[in-house]
């Protein structure tokens, strides 16, 4: 798959296409994709999603500015998983949003050549929405290209949303949340050197250091597989202050299981499984590793089914 920062240097093959901001790729947006792939299979043509970095409310109403599920790079791989051939990542600003839809849409088929559209049931673009699915459809017959709006997709009685799966993180409800995604919320990072506590107590720890503004689940304690070097390990992963040891700096840190190895500056991803507990202060540092100790059987346990 191909990423381009902005339109294309130049236009690219004829393509089924869609837009939007696509935080989190779950299931609702892979139903878009899998009629963006289906379209583009008739008549051999090429696919492209059309996205938006930072998410256009970080700019247009920043103090509603939402956690990111997926970072660029990983909806990027998410997107090439899937089979789609080109990612098309627009810089979202104020001149972006002042776009009429028309000027908008004039700029993206001189450089992406539409063979289809495929959006969400309420998907507008343009200044003040103006490009909405009465606007689309003109101006595809015009232009020679399908439209095509789907339906909400629901599970388990609830429509499936960005904004519903970030609620479930902050609650601590990975298990839920990844229902709806499809698969385990994850986060991505390489591995940064951190105080040294948990080698001291004996359960060293990797230190993710998060990309700025990625969705943390809730604190505690957590279940995790985590995968790196072509290899996926059980671990526990605390996300919390340390408040034991009087620290107030949120860390995400995991313990993983049955390895001994150098990791630092290595690239991992962590994937959240359930969450054992909620974040505590023990009396004890002995208490804390008594405590520990049993996070890791829970681990092991949850992590085994």
């Amino acid at each position: 798959m191909k990423v381009h920062f902005g339109l294309p240097a130049t236009r690219i093959d004829a393509a089924w296409i869609t837009i939007g901001s696509y935080d989190g790729l779950h299931r609702g947006h892979q139903k878009v994709l899998e009629r963006v792939l289906a379209g583009a299979r008739r008549g051999r043509d090429a696919t492209a999603l059309v996205t938006f970095d930072p998410h256009p409310r970080c700019v247009l109403a920043p103090d509603t500015c939402p956690p990111t599920l997926t970072t660029v790079d990983e909806k990027a791989e998410l997107l090439s998983q899937l089979g789609v051939d080109h990612l098309v990542v627009l810089p979202f600003n104020r001149k972006l949003s002042l776009l009429s839809a028309v000027e908008f849409m004039d700029r993206l088929v001189e450089r992406v050549p539409l063979r289809g559209l495929v959006v969400g049931h309420d998907f507008a673009l343009g200044h003040d929405r103006q490009g909405n699915r009465d606007f689309l459809a003109r101006y595809g017959r015009a232009h020679g290209f399908e439209v095509d709006a789907i339906q909400p997709f629901s599970l388990e009685g609830q429509v499936v949303s960005s904004s519903i799966i970030r609620t479930l993180l902050l609650e601590g409800n990975v298990a839920h949340a990844a229902r709806l995604l499809g698969r385990q919320y994850s986060i991505s990072s390489y591995i940064e050197h951190g105080t040294g506590t948990g080698s001291r107590i004996g359960y060293p720890t990797a230190n993710f250091a998060v990309t700025p503004n990625k969705l943390v689940p809730r604190t505690g304690v957590y279940a995790v597989w985590v995968d790196f070097d072509g290899h996926s390990y059980q671990g526990a992963m605390n996300v919390g202050y340390r408040p034991t040891f009087g620290e107030n700096r949120l860390t995400v840190e995991a313990f993983i299981l049955d390895f001994e190895g150098d990791i630092y500056h290595q690239d991992l991803r962590a994937r959240f499984v359930q969450r054992i507990r909620a974040e505590k202060k023990f009396e004890s540092v002995d208490a804390l590793v008594a405590q520990i100790s049993h996070d890791v059987g829970r681990a092991r346990s949850i992590l085994r089914r």
